[in-house]
């Protein structure tokens, strides 16, 4: 006979929803400007794309990834 305990436990809807709103990230795209010679004030510009990857959520990034991981293994489970 199989005991209430045994049985796999379904994870909340809630808490998935809450995990995926902290991780999900977008890329930022932003162009860097460097003189080709810091030497010389009139020489020419050089453009650099810099891309990294941002949290989507603002008040995300006030969670560490530390916290994020123990709410996932104790929701999750």
């Amino acid at each position: 006979m199989i005991t209430p305990n045994a049985m796999p436990r379904k994870a909340n809807a809630l808490h998935q929803q809450l995990l995926a709103g902290l991780i999900a990230t977008k890329p930022e795209v932003w162009n860097r400007k460097t003189l080709v010679d810091p030497e010389d004030p009139k020489s020419d510009v050089a453009k650099t794309r810099v891309t990294r990857q941002l949290l989507s959520n603002p008040l995300a990034q006030n969670v560490s990834e530390l916290n994020v991981d123990r709410a996932a293994q104790r929701w999750l489970r």
